[in-house]
């Protein structure tokens, strides 16, 4: 079997149990149904309303996860990734980010990847998609020798 298919089979597998994600959206109610429907599957949820309340919250506790808006107001996701993949790892640098944004162009996905994105997400967001994307982005213990 090969590595990516043995990756994506250990992804599949992985519970939410106590992941840590921060979920960063200027909508209230985006925010709770993408946090209700993390929760659900055992994921330890916070949330931000800006970037500048992400960072903090960064500074504070380091989430395994983020989901970023990109299109929030004052400074957006675009901004908020740059000044994440600044910073040394143990103060964010290197936390897997996924974008969440109502824009469905190839030119879009491809801005936010080269940006620092590791994954895209349309808003609504499928429920099945977002756990599956969360489950994937995150890190495995490196094994063997």
């Amino acid at each position: 079997m090969d590595s990516e298919v043995e990756l994506h089979l250990v992804a599949a597998k992985v519970p939410l149990k106590d992941l840590r994600v921060l979920v960063v959206d200027d909508n209230e109610e985006a925010c709770e149904v993408l946090k209700a429907m993390l929760e659900a599957e055992g994921a330890s949820v916070s949330t931000s309303s800006s970037a500048a309340a992400a960072l903090d919250h960064v500074d504070q506790q380091l989430p395994d996860v983020m989901l970023v808006d990109i299109s929030m107001p004052v400074v957006n996701g675009f901004e908020l990734v740059a000044l994440l993949r600044s910073r040394p790892a143990d103060r964010g640098g290197e936390v897997p980010v996924a974008a969440l944004t109502g824009y469905v162009s190839s030119e879009d996905r491809d801005r936010a990847v080269a940006a620092g994105f590791q994954a895209y997400l349309v808003k609504p967001v499928d429920p099945s998609e977002l756990i599956d994307t969360v489950r994937s982005l995150v890190r495995f213990p490196q094994t063997g020798p």
